[in-house]
């Protein structure tokens, strides 16, 4: 069963793809439990999550919901919704967190450090002083967002010792937020 009548489309396509309105009658949306919700499913089967194809069932939206300064480090974020969540100094350490949805999330201090977060869609948002330290960010994207128009704000976020093909360190050197520092010696720009 799928949600949508076309699947979501994963990496730069995502900027061309269309959601569900925002369910505002599901009261438990934004709460931990909702992050829960066929986790280890996601977690092995992040394209099939990332595209809806695990039915309305195991569609996890957590647009515009608050998890700020929480301990995220044992939730799964594989395929997930996030658009403009507010993850500001959260933890999420060790996670999988690959083919998310984060496009003009605020996720300022947010601690990514040994997360996986391949193919992960971080346009537009706000990751200043964010780690990311040996997490894995192969096809991620940092770029503009195609709603505001906004780069992702990488000032003081950390890169030392991530995973990251040649071709997409081009494409994150491109961001103007980067310092000259993380540029030079964290990215090797």
């Amino acid at each position: 069963m799928m949600l949508f009548s076309t699947p979501i489309q994963v990496g730069e396509a995502w900027a061309r793809s269309s959601l569900p309105p925002i369910d505002k009658a599901d009261t438990e949306r934004c709460t931990l439990a909702t992050l829960d919700k066929f986790a280890q499913t996601r977690a092995k089967f992040s394209a099939e999550a990332g595209a809806g194809d695990l039915g309305k069932e195991g569609f996890v939206d957590i647009r515009d919901c608050d998890f700020s300064n929480l301990d995220l480090s044992s939730k799964i974020f594989s395929g997930v919704i996030m658009e403009r969540a507010n993850l500001n100094g959260a933890r999420v350490v060790g996670t999988e967190m690959s083919r998310a949805d984060a496009r003009d999330a605020q996720l300022k201090g947010v601690n990514f450090s040994d997360t996986n977060c391949y193919a992960s869609n971080f346009d537009g948002a706000d990751l200043e002083g964010a780690q990311f330290e040996n997490s894995i960010l192969s096809s991620a994207s940092f770029g503009k967002s195609a709603e505001t128009g906004k780069w992702a704000n990488l000032k003081d976020t950390k890169f030392e010792g991530a995973l990251v093909s040649s071709s997409d360190v081009k494409r994150i050197c491109a961001n103007p937020t980067l310092t000259e520092e993380t540029k030079d010696y964290e990215l090797g720009c």
